[in-house]
């Protein structure tokens, strides 16, 4: 697969995740669009999140479709681990 390749299907896999959010909202029986969905600055960070599972795909040099979709479908729980493990080492240790 080209780069290119991999960084689309991992922005596919995250984009993916909206996809199926918005699936569950229309199966219930009484569909209230979440505020969230009405905000641009929602879309915003949402592409930004796609591109970062995108380039995520391409960090991890995945060879693979289905696993570059993976990649991009975890890349708010691999980011979220990341943040928490960068908090974690930055805090001093207490005397």
């Amino acid at each position: 697969m080209t780069d290119l390749q991999v960084f689309l299907w991992g922005f596919g896999g995250s984009a993916a995740i909206e996809v199926v959010n918005l699936y569950h909202i229309y199966q219930a029986k009484d569909v209230t669009i979440p505020e969230r969905y009405k905000r641009k600055g929602f879309w915003f960070i949402r592409f930004l999140l796609a591109v970062m599972a995108g380039g995520l795909a391409l960090a991890y040099k995945i060879d693979t479709p289905l696993l570059a979709v993976n990649i991009g479908a975890a890349t708010p729980l691999i980011l979220q681990a990341l943040s928490q493990n960068i908090t974690q080492s930055a805090k001093l240790p207490e005397d």
